[in-house]
This record gives structure tokens, sequence and C-alpha cells, in this order.
């Protein structure tokens, strides 16, 4: 027993012995390495936090090494500049006061303390001066636009009918300035818009009668508006970021079928196209909101992410002689671009998460004349519309955000018990398509991330009961309406506008996010909805007949049955021929099926195929999706129809209505929102699932911010 007890004790005593060895050789680490390993944490990894904790190790193990002491203390002042913190002056401070006598590093601490004092009163001095206000609010408004130059008008999509429109800020009045009748005539309509340098005329992409889209040119005075010759091509789209500023070239991105996407000058004498970028890379999914040319037409500056593995973006700017691309802001946290400002000295930025935060940073030439300055705190989740000449700064808050909602409904009877609730979920205003699991453990969403007209989408997983989540980044574009195998192995999509499938149901692994094709069809047609049978062993999808000249919408579009063992594709038997948004039933008997017509009518048909039986129709001028969905364990069809607003047509809410399977009458459940869409029932009959734009007509707005550019 004694003898145990001395080996313990041996033990024991060795191995603090041993510790004591480690952390006295770990101590040896000399000054000099040490702040090797600062320098490399601030510079390499940009962990400027950790960075300046080395410093302070530093300062405080080697106060006697007076050289590297002072070289700690200015770099704790970088790493405070950096970091956009009020230390810093104190911290080059601390050089001058500590370290009189190390010549050289206290001139560069003088001479950074005098920028920042002098960057200071600037600031302050802007601060005075410096307004917010909102310029556009209510029905109608719109932010698909920018500011003219001269900051007279603003364009915008007049959404009653898809033109495109100018409002003047001064009188508040709006004007047409295409003309292409109302939606039942004609589904055409426009989007992004660009004002010449001159305020005269106006850019914009234009979705055509081919269903691609072209670029177009009008003047206030509303002339028939030039076609881009280098953009009439089937099957592409264009995005216009800007003119140049001679007026010359138009600053675009094209995205056509068999190409990779690319960034380029469209000369507006002859529409050649000039490609500056391939921008096909994955940093670049998602277009960043703002690719701008700096005043002297020299430059483009933009964002995109930090590697592949993050949202994070940095700021970069490129020559558009050389096209050579370099770093402009780099940052550890999130960075994106507001804009460059028309007197050619100014960057501004967003940085941060969320609510960013909105800052400048000098410029000269193409290089960065720090330090960067915050202009306003959380400025929240904005649309960058542009600067006007003289400076201010305009921006769209989108109030019309999705969010997913959640309804408790009485599983006999279908009716709601309790009212709708938002889900508790991240980027909210941002998620969309939910879908229960077949076992209800798991609720899959869509959720798109990042800014642009084509954000990023993540396949998010939610689990039930703990709220955990997990987050799958399948290499497809644009992908939605996720569903659940019966297995819950996969989770199928829709993909409507990857380069390659135009129109295709993929299979993603809800473990390991692996991407595999399911069905691709041919690009001129159009997969509406889709849903797996009961035993999984099939998938049941509405796909378009091909129509040349006919919107997608309206072509004639049946139920197929794809048999995933075999690849075989057969029309279900007895299949209307418009057919486009379904739903199984939960005992997996029947199909529930709803076309797009102004005329909708409302049928059932036997998943094994036969005749169809009408249940409702009803008039619907909008040819919006309309998901009918099993409710009350199948003995209901839930759907919504829409209600316009008479005394503004663009304005239209959704009431959420019911039908008995075995027919009877229609049933309103007393509950209205801003569109319904992808409901998902849970199996026990007593959630449903949706998104919505809430429950109140919300619009988009308008800001401008006044007098923050510093005058010299």
């Amino acid at each position: 027993m004694k003898k145990m007890k001395k080996m313990s004790f041996i033990l024991f005593l060795t191995t603090i012995i041993l510790l004591v060895l480690f952390i006295d050789l770990s101590s040896q680490q000399t000054e000099e390495e040490l702040f090797e390993k600062a320098l490399y944490t601030e510079e390499a990894q940009g962990d400027l936090q950790k960075a300046i904790g080395l410093y302070e190790q530093i300062l405080k193990q080697f106060p006697d090494n007076r050289e590297i002491a002072a070289k700690a203390q200015l770099h704790i002042g970088l790493c405070y500049e950096k970091l956009g913190l009020q230390e810093a002056p104190k911290a080059y401070q601390k050089v001058l006061d500590d370290f009189p006598e190390q010549k050289e590093i206290v001139k560069v601490a003088q001479e950074k303390l005098s920028m920042l004092r002098k960057a200071q009163s600037v600031i302050a001095k802007v601060e005075k001066e410096f307004n917010i206000r909102k310029v556009w609010a209510g029905p109608g408004t719109d932010i698909l636009g920018e500011p003219s130059p001269d900051g007279k008008y603003m364009s915008y999509v007049d959404w009653n009918t898809g033109d495109l429109a100018i409002r003047d800020l001064a009188t508040g009045k709006n004007r047409r300035l295409t003309s292409k009748g109302s939606w039942v005539e004609s589904p055409e309509f426009a989007l992004f818009s660009k004002w010449s340098p001159d305020s005269k005329r106006i850019v914009y992409n234009w979705a055509n009668e081919k269903e691609s889209f072209d670029l177009r040119i009008v003047g206030l005075d509303s002339t028939k508006p030039q076609i881009l010759s280098c953009t009439l091509k089937e099957m592409a789209y264009w995005q216009p970021f800007g003119w140049s500023p001679d007026g010359k070239s138009i600053l675009a991105a094209s995205n056509q079928e068999e190409k990779p996407l690319q960034l380029g000058l469209i000369s507006v004498a002859d529409g050649s196209f000039h490609i500056l970028k391939d921008i096909s890379g994955r940093e670049w999914a998602g277009y960043p909101p703002v690719i701008t040319f700096s005043p002297d037409g020299k430059y483009l500056v933009y964002d995109y992410p930090q590697d592949e593995d993050t949202q994070k973006r940095d700021i970069f700017i490129m020559s558009v002689e050389d096209k050579i691309e370099t770093p402009l802001i780099r940052h550890p946290m999130n960075e994106t671009l507001l804009g460059w400002a028309p007197d050619g000295k100014w960057i501004f930025f967003a940085r941060g998460t969320g609510t960013g935060d909105a800052w400048i940073v000098g410029v000269d030439n193409g290089a960065l004349r720090p330090p960067p300055k915050m202009i306003k705190k959380d400025m929240g989740f904005i649309v960058p519309l542009g600067f006007t000449q003289n400076g201010n700064f305009y921006y769209g808050v989108n109030n019309r955000m999705n969010d997913i909602y959640s309804i408790q409904i009485d599983s006999d009877t279908g009716k709601i018990l309790s009212p709708p609730k938002k889900a508790t979920l991240h980027y909210e205003g941002s998620n969309r398509y939910p879908a229960y699991s077949k076992d209800g453990k798991y609720l899959a969403y869509v959720s798109t991330r990042g800014p642009g007209p084509v954000p990023r989408s993540v396949l998010c997983i939610r689990d039930v009961q703990s709220g955990k989540e997990r987050e799958l980044y399948p290499e497809l574009k644009g992908f939605t309406s996720p569903r659940w195998s019966p297995d819950g192995r996969f989770i199928s999509v829709e993909v409507g506008d990857s380069k390659d499938n135009l129109n295709s149901i993929y299979r993603i692994d809800a473990q390991t996010g692996v991407v595999d094709p399911i069905i691709k069809i041919e690009p001129e047609l159009m997969i509406f909805s889709h849903r797996w049978s009961k035993d999984g062993k099939t998938i049941f999808y509405t796909k378009s007949e091909p129509g040349a000249k006919v919107p997608y919408y309206r072509r004639k579009s049946h139920i197929y049955m794809y048999d995933i063992a075999s690849g075989r594709d057969t029309v279900l038997p007895g299949s209307p021929s418009d057919a486009k948004d379904i739903d199984i039933s939960p005992d997996g008997r029947w199909l529930v099926l709803l076309n797009r017509d102004e005329r909708r009518v409302l049928r059932v048909i036997p998943a094994l195929g036969g005749e169809s039986r009408i249940l409702y129709s009803f008039e619907d001028q909008g040819f919006i999706v309309i998901s009918p969905t099993w409710v009350a364990g199948g003995r209901y069809i839930l759907f919504y129809q829409g209600k316009t607003d008479s005394d503004e047509p663009s304005r239209r809410f959704f009431e959420l209505v019911q039908i008995p399977v075995e027919g009877g009458e229609l049933q309103g459940l007393g509950l209205e929102m801003n569109e319904f869409r992808h409901f998902s029932a849970h199996p026990d009959g007593q959630q449903i699932v949706f998104h919505s734009r809430g429950s109140e007509a919300r619009w988009p707005e308008v800001w401008v911010m006044e007098n923050f550019l510093p005058k010299k």
C-alpha cells in the first residue's frame, strides 16, 4: 500500500515538473518572435483583437526592450484604427508619451494622430449638417430604379401595368415612359433601370414576349425605346448596372444560355458587347447590388465574398483599361459597396451583418486614403439606389419581406384555432418555401442570403422540437419549393434558372448536401410544381408543352409521373391539359390540381389516373401561384383567393379558404394576408406553415441621406 502511494506521489510530482518545464519553455519565446507572431496575426490572418492581445503581452513581458515595446504600442493603434474604434488616438498618443526617444516610431505615430484628428474635425463639421429624410412611401412605391443625376426624378416600375415610369421628386407626380397595356393585354414588364449621366435617358431591362430579357433605352420624351441589338437573345438575362461617365456605354452583366456569366460594356451606338470580366465563379453567385464606375471612368468598384466558404464580402477595384483587379477594402467583417461619391474622393460602404453601419473612406487615383469613418450606425436592411450630382445618397427600405408563419387548425374541421405566428428564424424577412418532413420532426425552408437581385439560396433544416438548425449550400442557382422524400433522406427542389438546366428537379441529400439531378427537361419547357408519391418511388410533376410565342403560363400542361428506379416518364392518364399547381392527399391516393388561367378551376384526380372532378372555380386576373393543400386528414382542400383594392389595383390581399373534398360550399376561414405561398401540413393535422409578406400592406420606402460627405 505504501509502495502504491509512493508511486502515485512520484507520478504526481513528475506531472507537476513537466508542466512547469512546459510553461517555462513556452515563456522562453523572445520578444522578436512574439512580435512577429503578433504581426502575422494582424496582417495575414486579420484577427485584430487577437493581435492587440499579443502586442499588450509584449508591453507587459518586455518593457525594457524599448524599440520592440514602442512598435507594439504603435501597432495597437493601427489595429484600433482598422477596427474603427475611438481608442486609436489614445494608443498613438501613448507612443509619444512613453517612448519619446524612439524617433522613427514616434514620427509615424505623430502622422497617424494628426491625420485622425483632422478627419475627426471634418466629420464633426459634417455631422452638424447631416440629415436623413423619407422622400417616397405608400401605395405604388418601388425601389428597382434610381434617382436621376440632377436629383429631379426617380425611375421605377409601375406595377399596375409593369411599365417603366418616373416620379417627380419635387411634386410627387408620376408618369409612365412605356405603354404596354394591362397585364391581361401583355405579360411583359420592366425591371431595373439606370439613368444616363445627363439625366435625359434611361436604360432598363425588359421581360419580353419571348420570355427572355433585353436592354432598352428610352428618353424622357417617351420616344420609341431603342433595343440594344446584342441583347436580343432568347433564354437570356441582362442586368444593367449603369452608364459610363461619357454616356457612350452601358455596364451590364450577361447571363446567356450555354455561355458563362459575363460583365462588360455595351456600346449605345451599335450594341456591341465588350467583355470585361467572367463572373461565373462561385464568388459571384448573386450579383452585388452595386457595380459602379469611378467618376473619371478609369475604375470599376464592387464587392463579392471573401472566399467560397463565407457570406462575408470585401470590396474590390478593377482598372477598366488593363482589367487588373485588386482588393480595395479588406476587413474580417462583412462589407458591401453603397456607391462612389460624385466628386470621386469618397467610397461609401456598409460594414457589419444584418443592420450594417454606413462608412466612408477617402480614395485617390484608385488607392485608399484611410482611415475610414462611420457616418451612420444601424442603417438596417437597405437597397442602395445611388448618388445624385450634389452628393445626396438615395436608398430603399424593402418592407415587403417574406417570412414563414404557422397556424393551428382543427384536425377535424380545418378551422383556424390560433392566429398566424411568425417563426423565429435567422435572416428574418428572407425566408420562404417551408416544408415539413413526413414524420413532422424537421422543417426545411429556403433562405435567401446576400445582396443583389439574384441572392444566394441556402437550404435550412430546422429540428422542430429543439429549434436547432443546419444549413446546406447546394451548388444550385435559385432553387425553390423543397419537398421531403417519404423516408426523410432527400429533399427535392425545383431549379428555374440554372445555366445548364433551365427547368429541372434536383434531389439534395438531407445529411450531406450532395446534389443529384432527377428530372431534366428541355430549356423551352417549364416545370410548375412537384410532389413525391407516398411510397417514394414516383414523383408527380406538372410540365408545359412547347408553345412558341405563347407565354409559359398559358401553354398546355399535364401531370407527369416519373418512376425514379427506371427513369420512365409518362403522362398521368386523364390529366387535364391545364394542370399547373398540385398536391397529393395524405393517403397518397388522390391529387388536387389548379390551373393559372383567368378562370381558375380546382379539381381532384386519382393518383393512378382516371377522370378528374371539379370542386370549385373562380375568377382571378393575377396569374399568381395559388397552392392547393390537403388538410384535416384529407377532408378539405385549403387554398386562397386574391382580393384587389379598388382604390389601388396593385395592392392585393389574399383570403384563406377551404372546400370539402366530397363537395360542398366554399368556407372562408377569416384570415387575410399579403400573399400565402407554399403551404405544408404537419402530419399531426394541427399545424400548417406557409410564407407570406405579413398581415398588413407594406410598401417599400425611399430615403435620402444629405450633407454627409466631407467638403475637403
